[in-house]
């Protein structure tokens, strides 16, 4: 048998909002953006006739 030197969890403290460790922080609001987003396969903006992913998307 192996020994166990952890605490069992119903012996554990209740996690708080203010432990500060920031992996239980609210979610952020989602982005709103003022145009629709671009597609990877959409016809790029600038009016080559190329998919975006192939032209101005490739740098981004």
């Amino acid at each position: 048998m192996v020994e166990s030197n952890q605490t069992p969890m119903s012996e554990m403290p209740e996690p708080t909002q203010s432990s500060g460790c920031g992996c239980c922080a609210a979610p952020k609001s989602p982005v709103m953006r003022d145009a629709p987003k671009i597609g990877r396969n959409d016809p790029c903006i600038c009016g080559n006739g190329r998919k975006f992913k192939k032209c101005c998307g490739k740098n981004s």
